[in-house]
């Protein structure tokens, strides 16, 4: 099992290679959404030709129009050429691109649709189209995972371990939308996290809005260190950390937490007094609401209460 995390910039990324990280994933604005770390061409060359023994994965997750399947062939092809270790996308017409252009059996590929992937049924028809690598849906809770990993056959499959969990993506500017309908209110609301607060729910949600659109988010950090022996025995097999809309720094500190679990895990050492002492280390840094989301799915994991106000210790 691998740990993968996004990097929030290009030295970030040198950064996570020098402290000995797994995988990291990286991509252009232009074909790239939901990204922490968005570099050029030129930049991404730099990032491989610096890679050690990370692997770089390339971040394809946009939904295409028609109008856009021209640059998006000429930047597969490019990217393809490069020394990268595998795409990650969630359009067909990526698969489609290299398969017209006799690629899809060089390139590792993984998809990642965020929450469609619930069974293990489908994994035939991915095979059969050169997907090597899948992302199940974050709504599926441990004993469906379980199943699906005791199921997976010659599919390697990865689940979200850590961060913000997305939820939806309107590719409507919502909150600019907003403001323009209310020119009373003159706040400059795209491209920050904000919080959408339900009359009826006492829990916020983030959402961002920014050039593809606004997205939706959880209000809690999705935390699986405490439940990461379960996953391990699931048999997955890369385990994402998700920074988006995180800052350098919390980046890094949960790398070199995940790193230690890693090795320890890899060394069969991994005891509970350890994941206890991670799980303090995380709480040092991240004060903001933790849940094991669905995963765990007991009311008291789950958070939908007024309790996320009153922060991880409920004080």
């Amino acid at each position: 099992m691998l740990f993968s995390i996004n990097p929030t910039s290009y030295q970030n990324a040198i950064d996570l290679i020098r402290l000995g990280i797994e995988r990291i994933t990286i991509g252009d604005p232009l074909f790239s959404c939901r990204n922490s770390c968005n570099l050029s061409i030129d930049e991404i060359k730099k990032v491989l030709s610096n890679k050690n023994n990370t692997k770089v994965i390339i971040l394809v997750n946009k939904i295409f129009f028609e109008n856009e399947l021209v640059n998006l062939e000429k930047y597969l092809i490019e990217i393809c050429q490069l020394d990268i270790d595998g795409i990650e996308f969630a359009d067909y017409a990526v698969l489609q691109i290299l398969h017209e252009n006799n690629l899809s059996k060089k390139i590792y590929t993984i998809y990642n649709p965020e929450t469609l992937v619930v069974s293990y049924q489908q994994f035939p028809f991915y095979l059969q189209n050169d997907i090597n690598e899948v992302f199940v849906a974050r709504e599926l809770n441990q004993h469906q995972i379980n199943e699906i990993g005791k199921n997976k056959g010659l599919m390697n499959i990865g689940i979200q371990v850590c961060g913000y969990s997305y939820m939806m993506q309107s590719r409507w500017d919502l909150l600019s939308n907003f403001n323009k309908s209310h020119p009373d209110i003159k706040l400059h609301l795209a491209n920050q996290k904000l919080f959408l607060q339900e009359e009826h729910r006492n829990s916020p949600y983030i959402i961002y809005e920014d050039k593809d659109g606004t997205h939706n988010f959880t209000g809690y950090n999705l935390n699986l260190i405490s439940c990461i022996n379960e996953v391990f025995n699931n048999k997955v097999d890369v385990c994402r950390i998700e920074t988006f809309l995180h800052d350098e720094n919390w980046t890094i500190q949960v790398a070199k937490i995940f790193i230690k679990i890693s090795d320890d895990l890899k060394n069969k050492n991994l005891t509970q007094n350890k994941l206890d002492g991670y799980i303090s280390q995380f709480n040092t840094f991240d004060n903001e609401y933790q849940s094991c989301g669905f995963y765990r799915s007991s009311p008291e994991d789950l958070i939908y209460l007024e309790q996320y106000q009153k922060g991880p210790n409920n004080d």
